[in-house]
């Protein structure tokens, strides 16, 4: 063969792809982003949540970075918390749930109205809507998984139909008399001085990790949000799973609305309606730590305290709720882009 047809057939080796391509050019790494890219990726919400400690604190240093504030930004993200975590599970799966906050408001008036309108204990009212927040969860859960109808139709639609109830119950006012004083101790009672609903919060998280990561159910729940058709293949039973998932939301939904109404000492009409955005934000803002672009419940913890250091710190510098509300949706949607950023990477 000819020596100068062997040298044209024969192809230039590659770059490797972590190299740069030229002098100063960026080191890139495995994915084709540039290596800071990665690491604010990855870390960047927490930079950022580092970086507003630092603000707050230097703008509110007599009241922002003591340990009073910090206990009462943990126990006013409490309820979000629980509802974060257990609105994760749906994510984890492909499924959405908008009628969590409504959720929490019907039971919250429930358990309320069984003590004030019904006598019963508190322990007996907590309970009851325990009960109910699974059966719900699990009637909104098996019409998804057995119908395939559209969650986030459906659960919007759900979602109404639970608001008409609670007002229904509650005749549309606020009930603060009648209620058995062990339900308001969920609020008050400390455990090394932090209230028992921060410890609540912190143990639905807990239990939450345990069953994504390490156990069989958890596998099953990552499958199905992976590829449904590819779990069923495999023998999971799909429907179930689906169903169980928002079984687990309605209990959450339960114990978040047992800490807001113990927290108020009363239930009034749309007590949750405005957690929805950002529950579902500190869900995205979990997805954008750590592994970008997965549904984790130490993340959506993380997302509720963010949100609640700038809440607090707003607050304390005087600015007005809308303030406070731009600053939410701003941080949903760029948590909602880092994440989607992180997925396409993964995919």
């Amino acid at each position: 063969m000819n020596d100068a047809a062997a040298t044209t057939a024969t192809p230039a080796p590659a770059p490797p792809a972590h190299e740069p391509e030229g002098p100063g050019s960026p080191v890139v790494v495995r994915g084709g982003l540039p290596r800071w890219a990665t690491i604010l990726q990855k870390w960047g919400v927490l930079i950022a949540f580092a970086g507003v400690i630092v603000f707050f604190s230097l703008a509110r240093p007599e009241s922002f970075p003591t340990w009073d504030n910090v206990r009462t930004i943990l126990n006013v993200s409490a309820a979000l918390a629980v509802m974060a975590a257990v609105l994760t599970i749906p994510m984890i799966m492909g499924d959405f749930d908008l009628s969590i906050s409504n959720h929490v408001q019907l039971l919250g008036a429930v358990a309320v109205t069984l003590m004030a309108y019904r006598g019963l204990s508190a322990g007996v009212s907590v309970v009851v809507v325990l009960l109910m927040g699974a059966v719900i969860g699990g009637v909104l859960g098996a019409v998804i998984a057995y119908t395939n109808v559209s969650a986030f139709v459906l659960t919007l639609g759900a979602g109404i139909l639970m608001l008409g109830v609670e007002l229904q119950i509650t005749h549309s006012q606020t009930v603060s008399s009648g209620l058995d004083p062990a339900y308001m101790d969920i609020a008050n009672t400390r455990v090394l001085s932090l209230q028992l609903p921060i410890w609540i919060a912190l143990a639905v998280t807990v239990v939450l990790w345990f069953v994504t990561r390490h156990t069989v159910f958890g596998r099953y729940l990552h499958a199905v949000g992976n590829s449904p058709e590819a779990a069923r293949l495999a023998g999971v039973n799909v429907e179930l799973v689906r169903t169980m998932g928002f079984v687990i939301v309605g209990l959450g939904a339960a114990i978040a609305g047992v800490i807001i109404t113990s927290q108020a000492a009363s239930t009034f009409p749309s007590a949750a309606t405005g957690q929805l955005l950002p529950a579902y934000a500190a869900v995205f803002l979990g997805a954008a730590m750590w592994r970008p672009g997965q549904f984790h419940v130490w993340g959506t913890l993380l997302g509720v305290v963010f949100m609640g250091t700038i809440s607090s710190g707003l607050v304390q510098m005087n600015y007005q709720a809308s303030t406070t509300n731009i600053v939410t949706g701003a941080v949903f949607m760029a948590a909602v882009l880092v994440s989607r950023l992180g997925s396409r990477r993964r995919a």
